[in-house]
C-alpha cells in the first residue's frame, strides 16, 4: 500500500515505524527538525510542508495512494486533511485523528465523518484501556483483539502470591480459553520455556477470552474488589475513565484545579465526587484520604503532573497507581520510579489505526517494547508448519504460536495441535530473525522493523 503520514509527532512516527516494512509510507510535516528525523531514523519518504494545504497533498497524493492517515496535534487540521485528499483523490481511504469527542459525530452506517472514513478518539482509547486495568486487580496493562474476541493482559506477581512464587511457568493452571505468551522481569522479556521459574515482580503475558482473563486474575489471588477510585484530571480522558467507572456502581473521586471545569463536571455526573484541588499538592490528597483508595488514575495533560500524582499516591499507601504519558522519554523514567501501569498515548493510537488499515494476515498488535508484537499468519500449502504437531516444531527464537484459527473458531495450542492449510495463527513474536518465520510459514512476516 502507499500511505502519506500528515504528521511527524509521537504518533505519527510511531506508525511510520511500524509501517514501514511492509508499506511504501510518505510523511509530511511542516516542523524542519521532526522531518529530519524521521530522515535519520526511518526508511519511509518525507516531505517538509504543510500536510492541511491542498498544493502539498496535490503533490503527494496520486491515483496509486492507498490512504491518508492525519495525525497531527489538530483536529482541525486532520479533518481538513481528509476532506481535501478527498477532494484529490476520490478513492483514497481516510482516517483522522480526533482528539476531542465534540467533533465526533457517528451514525448507525459509518464510523467516518465528514471526509474522513475512519476516525480515531486518542482519548476515549486511552480512558476507556485505564479504567480496564484498574478493574482487574493484579492487571497492569491491558490491549484488546475485538476481532477475535479476546484480551491480552499483563498481570503482576507480588511478594503475596506465594503460591507461585518458585513454582515454573508451564507448571500451573492456567484457564482453558487462554495462552501465556511472554514474562517481563525487569527490562528483559522472556521467551515461554521449560525453565523459567516465577519470580516477584514478573509481569506475566496472557491472552485469552475476557472470561479467561478474569479467571486468570483470581487465580492469582484478590485481596478485594477495587470499589474505591481517585482520578487526577478532569479532562477529556479523566471525564472519560469516570463515565466507564460510574457505570459500575463505584466510589469516585475526580480532582481538577480548574474551578470552571470543576462546576461542568459536577453537572456532568450524578455518582462521582468532584475535588477543586491540586492533584500534585500532598496536603489536598492527605485532606482526601487518597491513601485508602483502591486505585489511583493519573491523566491530567502533564506527564510530569502525573508522575509526581503517582509518587505521592504510592507514598500515602495507594497499591496501584495507573498513569498515561504523551512523549515516549516518560516510558523509561516511569519504568525507573516503579510505576508498572504507564499507558503510552501514542502506542494507543498506532495501534487502533493499524487495526483499521492493516488486514488480519498481515499484523495484529504493537506491544510494550520495540520489535514486539503479535502478527496473524495463514496456513498455506506447501509450509513446513503444515501436519505437523506443535511440540515437533522449532520455532525461532522470540517467537511463539499463541493461537489457533481453525473454521472460524479460536483454539488455545497444545503440544498435540496440528496445523492445516487454511488455519490461522496468531504468532508473538520478540526481536525474531524475519527470514527464519518466513521460511517456516512460506509467507511475509510483517515484524516491526
Amino acid at each position: 500500500m502507499e500511505v502519506v503520514i500528515v504528521g511527524a509527532g509521537n504518533v505519527g512516527y510511531t506508525v511510520a515505524n511500524a509501517l514501514s516494512r511492509i508499506h511504501k509510507i510518505t510523511v509530511v510535516e511542516k516542523n524542519e527538525q521532526k522531518v529530519n528525523d524521521i530522515k535519520e531514523s526511518l526508511d519511509v519518504g518525507t516531505y517538509h510542508g504543510n500536510g492541511a494545504s491542498p498544493k502539498v497533498l496535490e503533490k503527494l497524493i496520486t491515483p496509486s495512494t492507498d490512504m491518508i492517515l492525519a495525525v497531527t496535534e489538530l483536529d482541525e487540521i486532520n479533518m481538513f486533511a481528509c476532506m481535501a485528499a478527498k477532494v484529490i483523490n476520490p478513492n483514497i481511504k481516510t482516517v483522522a485523528r480526533i482528539r476531542d469527542p465534540e467533533y465526533i459525530y457517528i451514525d448507525k452506517k459509518s464510523d467516518g465523518y465528514i471526509g474522513a472514513d475512519h476516525i480515531i478518539s486518542p482519548e476515549l482509547l486511552t480512558a476507556d484501556k485505564m479504567a480496564r486495568i484498574a478493574m482487574i486487580e493484579n492487571a497492569v496493562d491491558f490491549d484488546e483483539l475485538k476481532s477475535l474476541g479476546l484480551q491480552i493482559v499483563s498481570f503482576l506477581i507480588k511478594d503475596k502470591h506465594i503460591h507461585l512464587i518458585g513454582k515454573y511457568l508451564h507448571e500451573i493452571k492456567i484457564p482453558n480459553e487462554s495462552s501465556i505468551v511472554s514474562l517481563y522481569r525487569g527490562d528483559e522479556i522472556k521467551i515461554i520455556d521449560e525453565s523459567l521459574v516465577i519470580e516477584s515482580g514478573d509481569r506475566i503475558n496472557v491472552i485469552g477470552t475476557p472470561a479467561a482473563m478474569l479467571e486468570f486474575n483470581r487465580f492469582i489471588g484478590m485481596d478485594h474488589e477495587a470499589r474505591d477510585f481517585v482520578i487526577m484530571g478532569g479532562g477529556i480522558i479523566g471525564r472519560g475513565i469516570a463515565k466507564i467507572l460510574e457505570k459500575e456502581k463505584t466510589y469516585i473521586r475526580l480532582f481538577e484545579s480548574d474551578e470552571e471545569k470543576c462546576r461542568m463536571l459536577s453537572r456532568l455526573f450524578d455518582h462521582v465526587l468532584v475535588i477543586n484541588a491540586n492533584a500534585v499538592d500532598p496536603r489536598n490528597l492527605k485532606n482526601e484520604n487518597v491513601g485508602k483508595a483502591d486505585v489511583m488514575l493519573c491523566c491530567t495533560n502533564s506527564d510530569e503532573k502525573n508522575l509526581l500524582s503517582c509518587l505521592i499516591g504510592m507514598k500515602l499507601g495507594v497499591e496501584k497507581v495507573v498513569s498515561r504519558y504523551t512523549m515516549r522519554d516518560f516510558e523509561e523514567i516511569f519504568e525507573m520510579t516503579g510505576i508498572t501501569s504507564a499507558i503510552g498515548y501514542h502506542r494507543v493510537v498506532a495501534n487502533e489505526i493499524i487495526k483499521r488499515m492493516v488486514p488480519d494476515s498481515q499484523a495484529v498488535l504493537l506491544m510494550h517494547s520495540q520489535g514486539e508484537e503479535f502478527v496473524s499468519i495463514n496456513i498455506v500449502a506447501g509450509s513446513k508448519m503444515v501436519g505437523v504437531p506443535l511440540g515437533d516444531i522449532k520455532l525461532p527464537d522470540g517467537s511463539h504460536i499463541a493461537v489457533v484459527v481453525k473454521d472460524n473458531v479460536i483454539r488455545f495450542p497444545r503440544l498435540d495441535t496440528v496445523l492445516d492449510v487454511g488455519d490461522k495463527v496468531l504468532l508473538y513474536a520478540y526481536n525474531t530473525k524475519i527470514s527464519k518465520l518466513e521460511k517456516l510459514f512460506l509467507v511475509p512476516i510483517p515484524v516491526e522493523p
